[in-house]
């Protein structure tokens, strides 16, 4: 459950748009998935579990326990993310009802909830049952599975034991005593690289802008975004061969210069339906685009140091934001300094996005533009589509 993190997904999308149509149409869906992991997915004690591996898309993983394939089951072993998932689900419901509890009423198109206001009470409830939990799992400085049968904490130190951080379930204290393993994080199932699997890469970069280390969720980011590019605008097939035009987002490692420093390429495994990472990377921690509700958003780019060659520009465009397209460029000042174009287009009344995207380029449309300096990872909220800061 927790790779995937698609209720974290969908609330991104809702709060740049802030369509409460649209929320109130996956709500009573989103609340039935939770509650189907909450019905036939918890232990005795109302610990969650996994039946096995591949319900949690970590496939045969050494943290689970020796297995034959993929389908051994695994319902013994207590695992601190899929507590954690379910600790940020809720609170992500519980925001969502809240919402739609003070929405303007609408015909309804499906079994909606009777009463918003006790959904939200029930969600934040389960949010913070299932915090306590994940808290509970912290052992010895690191946040650990356990074996129900055996009675044992797990040893091994996995990438995905730092998704408490992510989720926002681990406490202050847990966070600091981890930010070292944020910048450099453990190996992935005793034997993957920690920026080989999507997923993992999601929840660790993602971590590390959780615990305020901007610049080392920026360094993670572009480490697996440059293998995905060097794959892609190869002029020459690499070893795994690849499809033109289809992302390559599985890593192998391979060893690199004199010191045998680990370097990460293409692994193969095209079009896994997680295509869209390098550019959800992209976007949000190096040049920091953060929605905060609809049409107001926060830019605070954080370029890592391989790529603030002093005078580089960075364009981005066009980059469909809610009810606005945007493009963004992003001038490198110095090792210190940014200067950043912001323009945004409104779609004329009626017209596509897809449509408001094409006529961008030809500037025949309206639009607003910001510019301004600042120093990496100092940022700006600005409304849209005005891009005004008075908020």
């Amino acid at each position: 459950m927790i790779t995937a993190s698609s209720l974290w997904c969908c609330d991104q999308l809702f709060q740049r748009t802030g369509d409460e149509h649209w929320l109130r149409r996956l709500y009573p869906k989103a609340a039935a998935y939770l509650r189907w992991w909450l019905e036939h997915r918890t232990d005795v004690e109302g610990w969650l579990v996994y039946a096995c591996s591949w319900e949690s898309g970590q496939d045969v993983s050494s943290r689970f326990g020796p297995q034959q394939t993929g389908g051994t089951i695994i319902q013994h072993v207590r695992p601190v993310d899929l507590q954690a998932s379910m600790a940020q689900g809720g609170a992500i419901l519980a925001h969502w009802a809240n919402i739609l509890a003070s929405a303007k009423e609408e015909p309804p198109e499906t079994s909606l909830p009777a009463d918003y206001a006790a959904e939200a009470t029930f969600w934040q409830d389960i949010a913070n049952a299932f915090t306590v939990k994940t808290r509970l799992m912290w052992r010895d400085g690191w946040f650990r599975d356990y074996d129900a049968v055996a009675g044992e904490w797990s040893t091994q130190q996995d990438a995905m034991h730092l998704a408490p951080v992510f989720c926002g379930a681990a406490d202050r204290g847990q966070v600091e005593q981890l930010r070292r393993f944020l910048a450099q994080p453990p190996m992935h199932s005793s034997g993957w690289a920690p920026l080989s699997w999507p997923p993992v890469v999601m929840t660790l970069v993602g971590a590390a802008a959780a615990a305020r280390m901007p610049l080392d969720a920026a360094e993670l980011a572009y480490r697996f975004i440059d293998a995905s590019y060097r794959s892609t605008d190869s002029r020459q097939l690499d070893e795994q061969g690849g499809l033109p035009g289809v992302t390559r987002e599985y890593r192998q490692t391979v060893t690199v210069g004199k010191w045998g420093k680990i370097d990460y390429v293409n692994g193969g495994i095209e079009g896994y339906g997680w295509g869209a990472l390098s550019v959800h990377l992209l976007l949000r921690y190096l040049l920091g685009l953060r929605e905060e509700e609809a049409d107001k958003i926060t830019i605070a780019p954080v370029l890592p140091q391989i790529l603030r060659r002093v005078g580089a520009i960075y364009r981005v465009e066009p980059v469909p934001w809610g009810r606005y397209v945007l493009s963004i460029e992003c001038t490198v000042r110095d090792a210190k300094r940014y200067r950043l174009r912001l323009r945004c287009v409104v779609p004329a009344a009626g017209e596509s996005l897809e449509n408001a995207k094409e006529r961008a380029t030809q500037q025949e449309v309206e639009e607003h533009e910001c510019v301004w300096e600042g120093v990496w990872g100092e940022g700006r909220t600005l409304r849209l589509p005005r891009l005004t800061s008075n908020l």
